[in-house]
Formats: structure tokens, sequence, C-alpha cells
């Protein structure tokens, strides 16, 4: 039981905290307005174990390239304030992991970028390249955009509104004072209900640490 616990305590410390610093489950995540990502420097160091662990694990079509992206979101994600899982959850909804795939509004990759959207990313950011379907790249430019556009709304939850519906389409809607239509706010729902699957996941092994804790019969 000893050695149980020794390995159970060792991988909850590779794990980002789930509480105090993250938002409970089931609450709307509040994203700090960032500075824009392509002024601030990413942070230098290898992705969280943690982190590379659920890109490889929910990017299996990735192959070798999902520690690119894990980095990736590592180094963008701090660089524009965002927690990472908010990224994953983006990229589950919006392609599940289909680095090819390509949407019937011609929206491509892991974040479902179109191509003016990516080509203004990448002559702002100095991104290596304009191709949607290298994951890395797609990554990058899709964390400024939400980035540029939670600093335009003042409010992730409209950023996520105008990261689906676009962001012409709901400042119309906000300078009409007409309201967001309701069915707009499904897409943000679906982003926490992702969101909130890989926290539970994510807080299994400590689920397990403080099941190994209790003592036992004859302890």
């Amino acid at each position: 039981m000893s050695t149980l616990r020794l390995a159970l305590a060792a991988l909850l410390t590779t794990l980002p905290a789930l509480s105090g610093g993250g938002a409970p489950a089931g609450e709307a995540v509040r994203i700090p307005v960032p500075l824009r990502a392509t002024l601030r420097e990413a942070p230098a160091g290898p992705a969280p174990a943690w982190l590379e662990r659920t890109v490889c694990d929910r990017g299996a079509e990735l192959g070798p390239a999902c520690a690119e992206v894990a980095l990736a979101v590592a180094q963008e994600a701090g660089a524009a304030g965002m927690d990472p899982l908010v990224v994953l959850a983006v990229i589950e909804v919006e392609s599940g992991w289909d680095p090819d795939a390509v949407s019937n509004r011609d929206a491509h990759g892991l974040m479902q970028l179109r191509p003016p959207t990516l080509a203004d990313e990448a002559a702002d950011g100095q991104l290596p390249s304009t191709n949607a379907h290298d994951p890395q790249v797609n990554v990058r430019a899709g964390i400024r955009y939400f980035s540029r556009l939670v600093e335009r709304f003042h409010d992730p939850e409209l950023a996520l509104v105008a990261y689906n519906a676009g962001p012409n389409r709901l400042a119309a809607y906000l300078k009409a004072e007409r309201g967001v239509p309701e069915r707009f706010w499904d897409y943000p729902r679906r982003i926490h209900r992702a969101e909130r699957r890989l926290r539970a996941h994510l807080a299994a092994p400590a689920q397990m640490v403080a099941a190994a804790e209790r003592p036992t019969v004859g302890e």
C-alpha cells in the first residue's frame, strides 16, 4: 500500500492545480483580458508533463508532432494569460483533434481557422508558414486570434461567441443593442462541457491518491 501511495503522489505532482487557481467545475472560466499575444514573450522551457501527456493522448492522429503541439499550447496560452485546458477544449469541439479537418465554411485544422484569419496572424505574429494543416502553426495562430477577440470584446464568453459566429457578426448585434441571440451561447456551453471533461480526467489521479490514503481494515 505504501508503494502505491508514493507512486500516485508522484503522479499527482505533475498535474495542474485543480482548485484555487482554476474555476470550480460547472462555472464559466474567466480569462484575464490579455495583452496581444504577439507582443508578449512566450514562456521558455518544455511543456508541462501533464499537458504533453494529455495532448498526445487526445491527439493520437498527431503522431510525434503531439509534443510540439503541447509546447505551442503551453507557450501561447502562457503569453496570452489563458488556461491551456480551454485551448484543448476548443480543439476538441472544433476539430476532434483532426489536423486535416476542413469545414463547409472553409475553416481548417485543429482550431478551424479560415485562410484570411491565419494569414493575418502569420503576418503579425511571425509564424513560420500559413499552412493551416501544420498543427503547431494552426494552434499558435488560433490562440493568438482568440486572444485578440478577448481583447476586443473584453469578455472571454463573448470572445468564444465571436470565435464561432464571427466577430463582425457579433459586433453588429452588440451595436444594435439587440442582445446576443440565445443560439449563439450554445458554443461557449459546448466548450465548457469539454473543458470540464478534461479537468475531470486530470482529477482522476487525485481521487486515486485520496482512496489510497484511506485506512483499510487491519491497518
